[in-house]
């Protein structure tokens, strides 16, 4: 009786063991923050805040990676994929479909870091700049060259960023005001409206001055007086004969009100 049921027994485990629902299931790797931190050291503790925390919240879990230690082995987070929470807690982000640098094919994580600051230290040409503005010259090498010309907006020397005028999240066209209005806001003195008006200054502040620097005075794109002369033939009727060494040499010598006057149409005062 004995060995039949050690025979019995015996056939009921082998039964078990045999059937592919009941077997033991393999024991799967450990996988996540814990499997990642295991190697990804210098990320522990560098979050840029307690959203980021959890790996897998912006990283595809790949566990193919565990063994293939490449970087093609994890998915990097897009910009959608920012989005589905920063869109919700920001709004300054909701542009971001018209945005310039959306159309340029940027992601996210070209400008910021996950796990820390993209930029960590500042170049020595923009010695008092912010973080920002040192990021932008990163790619925009040729506003950095121009912020090294002798008149320039003071963003080296810390005084202005990049984003107090630009907006790095947005385009033209979800933007309900225009350039003079980002140059107004500081500028308040040459705001208009004006009862005699000069015509480049109430269409774009642009047309005269280059904002990121130039090699003549007050930003202009040319020295004067050939940035007027553009636009305006040197009457000599006016001037009387011959025309004398100051008005050859600056038309604001004479037009002080350049851009715009209460009480001159001539834009003298």
């Amino acid at each position: 009786m004995r060995s039949i049921l050690m025979a019995l027994t015996a056939g009921i485990l082998a039964g078990l063991a045999a059937a592919p629902g009941l077997a033991q299931a393999p024991a799967t790797a450990p996988f996540g923050d814990p499997a990642c931190t295991m190697c990804h050291v210098p990320h522990t503790g560098r979050k840029v805040n307690v959203y980021h925390s959890d790996c897998l919240a912006c990283h595809t879990a790949e566990s193919r990676h565990l063994t293939d230690v490449s970087r093609d082995s994890v998915t990097l987070p897009a910009s959608d994929r920012c989005l589905a929470c920063h869109r919700s807690n920001d709004p300054g982000r909701m542009n971001w479909a018209f945005a310039e640098h959306n159309k340029a094919r940027l992601e996210c994580r070209d400008c910021h870091g996950l796990h820390a600051p993209k930029t960590t230290k500042l170049d020595a040409g923009m010695w008092k700049s912010d973080s920002n503005s040192m990021l932008c010259m990163r790619c925009h090498k040729d506003v950095a060259a121009r912020m090294s010309m002798p008149s320039h907006h003071p963003v080296r020397e810390g005084g202005l960023s990049c984003v107090s005028c630009h907006d790095p999240h947005g385009g033209r066209n979800a933007v309900l005001s225009g350039r003079n209005e980002q140059c107004t806001r500081c500028h308040q003195n040459v705001r208009g409206p004006k009862v005699f008006e000069h015509a480049p200054v109430v269409e774009d502040c642009a047309i005269c001055h280059d904002p990121h620097g130039s090699p003549n005075h007050r930003l202009l794109q040319l020295a004067q007086p050939m940035q007027c002369l553009l636009c305006h033939a040197l009457a000599v009727n006016m001037h009387g004969t011959p025309l004398r060494g100051a008005q050859l040499r600056g038309c604001t010598n004479c037009h002080g009100a350049i851009h715009g006057s209460h009480s001159d149409p001539k834009l003298k005062y």
